[in-house]
């Protein structure tokens, strides 16, 4: 039950079980770059915090609209960014980031047609999303 849409043609193909509209996470728009974003508010199970089930948070991004403090720390943020392009490139020389659900490993295109969101749509959904 694995279906995607996009806010805009390019953005982000955001997965989600077209069963019960349960978000999934978020990728780009094919497995050249192999990482998913994952909706932390669906990861929380049977009693375990993130932190037990992922590991400790390592680094904070896109915090503009944060409804809160976030902490900030540069030298964490260069870290972490050399520890995701170092794990980006050994997937890409591998080839482990063709190993995926979400895309074709024969032609890199996702498994389910992503439905790009008409400006009303999206409009809609954005004025939902800021109540």
């Amino acid at each position: 039950m694995l279906a995607c849409m996009r806010l805009t043609k390019r953005g982000l193909v955001r997965w989600y079980a077209k069963c019960c509209n349960t978000p999934l996470g978020n990728t780009l728009g094919n497995y050249k770059v192999s990482f998913v974003d994952l909706i932390h508010s669906c990861l929380e199970n049977g009693g375990r915090s993130l932190d037990d089930s992922f590991g400790p948070i390592r680094m904070w991004v896109n915090t503009k609209g944060a409804k809160g403090a976030v902490p900030s720390n540069t030298m964490a943020e260069i870290g972490g960014i050399m520890r995701i392009v170092g794990m980006l490139l050994r997937a890409r020389l591998n080839g482990s980031n063709r190993r995926t659900i979400f895309f074709s490993p024969e032609t890199g295109a996702p498994v389910a047609t992503p439905k790009v969101l008409s400006r009303e749509e999206r409009a809609k959904l954005m004025q939902a999303a800021s109540l």
